[in-house]
């Protein structure tokens, strides 16, 4: 794990921001699906703006979740194929730097839909909030994601200059 002061704080700072998102996100989807489920059991009624609320904050609780996950690099792994150290730490930092890359061209593409999203003053259809509030979840959650990802490569870089290292020093 990289170790510098600042990117510590960031660190500690952000993974205090993601949880309490991915909490607050599960916890107030759920009490809206069950207030959901309640007055269609109760009052054979149901509400499309509740419905369409959950489905938002799913959104968001998706994505936050993917934060969290390359977060704690809990995401999938395929290094095990792989037998010599040499070979699987080369492996994780290709494998890294290709999500890497992939997540930088999909921030990309996120702020330029939010941007769009904006300008056009796209309203949702129960609601007719404005779509900015979904929409800029994928900007945000990938601008962490990138994050997480950059402090992942650096982790393997130096891992793999350590390697290299400790083969000169014998």
């Amino acid at each position: 794990m990289v170790q510098f002061p600042v990117i510590d704080k960031i660190r500690r700072f952000l993974s205090a921001g993601e949880d309490i998102g991915r909490i607050l996100t599960i916890i107030t989807m759920t009490a809206l699906v069950f207030i959901q489920v309640l007055l269609r059991l109760v009052f054979k009624w149901s509400s499309p703006s509740l419905e369409e609320a959950a489905r938002f904050i799913m959104i968001w609780s998706i994505f936050i979740g993917a934060v969290v996950t390359t977060r704690e690099h809990s995401h999938i792994c395929m290094g095990g194929i792989f037998k010599k150290k040499i070979a699987k730490l080369w492996f994780e930092l290709v494998s890294t730097l290709v999500c890497f890359l992939f997540i930088c061209i999909f921030t990309k593409w996120s702020y330029d839909f939010a941007a769009y999203s904006l300008d056009k003053s796209m309203h949702s259809i129960v609601l007719r909030m404005p779509l900015i509030y979904v929409h800029s979840c994928f900007f945000i959650c990938s601008v962490f994601i990138s994050f997480h990802f950059g402090l992942h490569l650096l982790d393997h870089v130096l891992s793999l200059k350590l390697y290299y290292n400790k083969g000169k020093n014998k």
